[in-house]
């Protein structure tokens, strides 16, 4: 992936790390994970946000980055600092679900270069459907000894919220080619799989003396799916992960090399 492809992700999860709810609210703190990172954000848009359904609380935690230059959000820019980025708006969102941020300073919704920053998507769906999110920032770059604006509007991120009505039971959900990438893998895997069609998807994760370490409930989509998972509080080793839905199960093994 190209820096340019890089930033463009960077500022459309800052984006979604923001809401107008003031500069001195803090919804979220930021994941130690993500620290000694350059710059970037986390989850990206080939991650993406995971599922969610009507009627369900829902949440999503966002980490970023914000980079030093702004040849890092286009190469063709020139060789000028970035002073920092600010959120404007989103629209898109399903409704009952918001945007809240962490601003880095006394202003609204705004983020510095370097200093990990996160954000959160929370609430309760009202509606369903497979929501295309655009968003709108601005850039202030650092120009002769003024920062100067320059606005950015960025697509790619989505959200897909199911009506418990449609995960009716009408046939198997086809769970099949389960895996997780990479493997072995040293602090953050994603777990993938595919599904013929929606339901909702229990995710475990166990030592191999069966212990229970990990559970996530969340809803699949028709066709690939992919939920994250951060090894932050475990030893290296071998564990085990299922992953169920409609009645089917598979089970796999991965390893955690620090």
């Amino acid at each position: 992936m190209t820096s340019y492809h890089h930033m463009k992700q960077t500022l459309l999860a800052l984006a979604l790390s923001i809401s107008t709810i003031g500069a001195y609210a803090q919804p979220c703190t930021p994941n130690p994970l993500y620290a000694d990172s350059v710059f970037g954000v986390w989850p990206d848009t080939t991650e993406n946000f995971m599922a969610g359904q009507i009627g369900i609380p829902y949440s999503q935690d966002l980490n970023l980055i914000v980079p030093v230059s702004a040849q890092d959000i286009d190469p063709t820019f020139p060789a000028v600092n970035i002073d920092s980025v600010v959120f404007n708006g989103v629209s898109g969102l399903p409704a009952g679900l918001v945007v809240q941020c962490a601003s880095q300073t006394p202003a609204p919704c705004t983020y510095l270069p370097t200093i990990l920053g996160c954000g959160v998507i929370n609430g309760t769906p009202s509606e369903a459907g497979l929501f295309e999110l655009t968003l709108d920032v601005t850039g202030y770059f650092t120009l002769f000894g003024s920062a100067v604006p320059y606005p950015l509007t960025f697509t790619g991120y989505r959200i897909f919220i199911l009506d418990p009505t449609g995960i009716a039971d009408v046939g198997p959900v086809g769970l099949n080619s389960v895996k997780n990438v990479p493997n072995p893998f040293s602090t953050r895997t994603t777990i993938e799989f595919q599904m013929l069609r929606a339901n909702d998807v229990k995710l475990r994760v166990f030592n191999l003396l069966g212990e229970e370490l990990y559970s996530l409930r969340t809803v699949g989509r028709a066709g690939m799916n992919r939920i994250p998972f951060e090894s932050t509080t475990l030893k290296e080793g071998v564990y085990l992960y299922k992953v169920e839905s409609g009645g089917e199960m598979f089970t796999g093994r991965m390893m955690l090399n620090r």
